[in-house]
């Protein structure tokens, strides 16, 4: 129900079950981490490649900031993914009953009270562990803060720059490329996680600032990073539409990105019951 997303306990990164993270809705768990080392191999090469070409201020860019995100985040997915895998191949050889699918019991797990006859329901715990929530906002900032990206280069930034793959794969692939993860993978979305991927954008407004203070120079030497974030001529019109797009726009798409869970997981229980 989408009205249990509105609790404040909604902030945290906390979900009962570990194999959301590593499992696909749809596919195998092979075939699921086939997909996964290959969209890995692709952006890791393109990373690589601007590393190569732009030296230490590609880093300078918070496009380069989050497509480097997006490569930690789909390392990290795969190495979720293999894990699991090398677990359910592990079970098979050592002839043990396949469970469920999901880390702890599917219906109830015991309270340690020493009072058998006090339960709580699995969906209300939180079996994940450290790494698993690392990896939860790794893919919220990716995600969210990725397709914020998309939108805000070609609606404002865009200017004269050269679309080539490069570019392509930077601000059109790089959402592309979670939208279809999130559709195929088990992953969960809070509604409330939005604030995460905005304080990664406000931390990165901040590191701009202090660049541009620095004397900072973008790779064609200006005195700035983007044109739209000149500090040294910046309009109240520019001022307004960053705000707009941080506490409009970015939850939007956030929004965008939980309703595709949800009709995600929706399908594939229309799926499952057939």
């Amino acid at each position: 129900m989408c009205g249990e997303e509105f609790r404040l306990r909604n902030f945290k990164f906390w979900h009962p079950f570990q194999r959301d993270f590593s499992e696909s809705r749809w596919l195998s768990l092979p075939v699921f981490v086939t997909y996964r080392v290959i969209v890995t191999a692709y952006n890791l090469g393109w990373l690589f490649y601007n590393m190569y070409l732009f030296g230490a201020k590609l880093f300078i860019y918070l496009t380069n900031w989050t497509f480097l995100i997006l490569n930690i985040y789909f390392v990290y997915a795969t190495t979720l993914s293999c894990i699991a895998l090398y677990k359910d191949v592990k079970k098979q050889n050592e002839a043990v009953p396949k469970a469920s699918g999901k880390d702890g019991p599917d219906e109830y797990i015991e309270i340690g009270t020493g009072d058998d006859s006090i339960s709580t329901d699995i969906h209300e715990v939180d079996n994940l562990r450290l790494h698993h929530k690392t990896f939860w906002v790794i893919y919220v900032i990716s995600g969210t803060a990725g397709l914020w990206i998309t939108a805000g280069y070609w609606t404002i930034l865009f200017e004269n720059d050269t679309v080539d793959a490069n570019n392509i794969t930077k601000h059109a692939l790089n959402s592309v490329f979670m939208v279809i993860d999130t559709f195929l993978s088990s992953i969960p979305i809070r509604l409330f996680h939005w604030v995460y991927a905005l304080l990664y954008l406000v931390i990165y407004i901040l590191f701009s600032v202090f660049y541009w203070l620095a004397g900072g120079t973008n790779n064609q030497g200006k005195p700035y990073i983007y044109s739209a974030l000149n500090y040294g001529d910046f309009p109240t019109t520019t001022a307004i539409l960053l705000v707009v797009f941080l506490l409009v726009v970015l939850p939007i798409l956030h929004l965008i990105y939980f309703g595709l869970t949800k009709l995600r997981d929706y399908f594939y229980k229309k799926y499952k019951s057939q």
